[in-house]
């Protein structure tokens, strides 16, 4: 561990972060920063922030607060490579514009022993992948003429995109696993494993409509289909958990009440979220939840479920008040947020940044548990001058 620490520190990253998010006593109030590109040519961020141990060097040179993430075997859900999953083969096709359409049509087929799986998508301007459609990913659903889990049957085949890995992917992800493990050691921070979905990843494979009106008309697929999600999920949180990590992250961008009835979030979303929970709490490491809208209906399920950390408390896109949170939540749930950021940092000048992190401490830093996190990422065409004052107001705080 690096133990060259400023007067402004007297803990590491890991330190710090895990007290806050167990509501223990901290030098002073964590700031993470996340990263996320828009690809761009004009990058505003001034380090290697696409490397995770480059740019963890960076940030915590800064005094601030960050992880590293260990991913399962080929990928959390987002980066999953489905192309490497034995006996299953993919292919896509093309289809030139027919009169009337807009844009061409790109087809992706799954071949797999139980049958073949297709999507289809409209290949706009913006389109990011060429001649290929990733399997979970949010370019799809606005583009999405025909999602890849329609019916029952096709759950069958999912289960073989859903196949355990290699021997010899194994064997690379814990090579991996032991080298982040030693760059989180040297760096002070925690590990993260995951990240983990079930609603994402669902309204990836099925489409926005298929979810919203089948969780009101056709409920029984919709479960059949988080059955299939979480029992994969179940499998890789244990290849994870067994080579060691500090905490646990699940993505629920898509398990709000903008996208789920509150009724139908306890039916459906959380019984099996919960088995989650219980499954990294039984390993002895807190689960963090990442929810940036639409969660206040549901957070009574969040306290009783046992949620350690919610990620995502923004209250500029889903105008909260922040002293409510940290009055119906601060006392068992850690709060990571406090400050928005694409508007923040994209449409506000200085006075009004600073009067939002003063806001946010105001209202969430009393009595612990609090990790200020500008919501969602930033960007790396937001100028770094704005970014650097919320540092500056930060460290004026902390």
């Amino acid at each position: 561990m690096n133990d060259d620490r400023s007067p402004f520190t007297s803990m590491s990253s890991k330190e710090r972060m895990l007290n806050a998010i167990h509501h223990r006593p901290v030098d002073h109030v964590p700031l993470l920063l996340r990263f996320w590109s828009l690809g761009g040519e004009d990058d505003h961020i001034p380090f290697n922030w696409q490397d995770e141990v480059s740019r963890v060097e960076h940030t915590t040179a800064l005094g601030l607060d960050d992880t590293i993430l260990l991913q399962p075997p080929l990928g959390y859900v987002e980066n999953y490579d489905v192309d490497k999953v034995p006996n299953v083969i993919s292919s896509t096709e093309i289809l030139p514009v027919q009169q009337g359409d807009r844009y061409p049509k790109l087809i992706k087929r799954y071949h797999t022993p139980a049958g073949d799986l297709q999507t289809v998508v409209n290949i706009t301007e913006d389109w990011p992948h060429g001649l290929d459609i990733h399997l979970f990913d949010d370019y799809n659903i606005p583009r999405l003429i025909e999602p890849l889990i329609k019916t029952v049957d096709d759950i069958q085949c999912l289960k073989y995109l859903f196949a355990d890995p290699q021997p010899e992917q194994v064997e690379a992800f814990r090579c991996n696993a032991q080298f982040l493990r030693q760059e989180a050691e040297r760096l002070g921070v925690l590990l993260d494993g995951g990240w983990s979905a079930l609603g994402d990843a669902a309204m990836w494979l099925c489409g926005m409509e298929r979810i919203l009106y089948g969780q009101m008309d056709d409920p029984n697929f919709i479960e059949s289909v988080l059955d299939a999600i979480l029992e994969w999920e179940l499998r890789r949180i244990d290849q994870v958990l067994a080579l060691g990590v500090d905490e646990w992250v699940h993505m629920a961008w898509y398990e709000g009440t903008d996208f789920w009835t509150p009724r139908n979030y306890r039916r459906l979303l959380r019984p099996r979220l919960q088995k989650l929970i219980n499954h990294v709490h039984a390993a002895g490491i807190p689960f963090r939840y990442i929810i940036t809208k639409g969660w206040k209906p549901i957070s009574k399920d969040l306290l009783e479920m046992g949620i350690d950390c919610l990620t995502g408390v923004d209250p500029v896109q889903d105008q909260i008040y922040l002293k409510e949170v940290k009055k119906d939540l601060g006392s068992q749930i850690c709060i990571m947020g406090g400050v928005n950021s694409v508007v923040m940092l994209s449409q506000w000048n200085y006075h009004e940044i600073c009067k939002a992190i003063n806001e946010a401490f105001d209202a969430l830093a009393t009595e612990g548990g609090f990790i200020l996190y500008p919501v969602d990422a930033i960007f790396n065409t937001q100028p770094w001058e704005k970014v650097q004052v919320l540092i500056d107001e930060w460290r004026k705080l902390a």
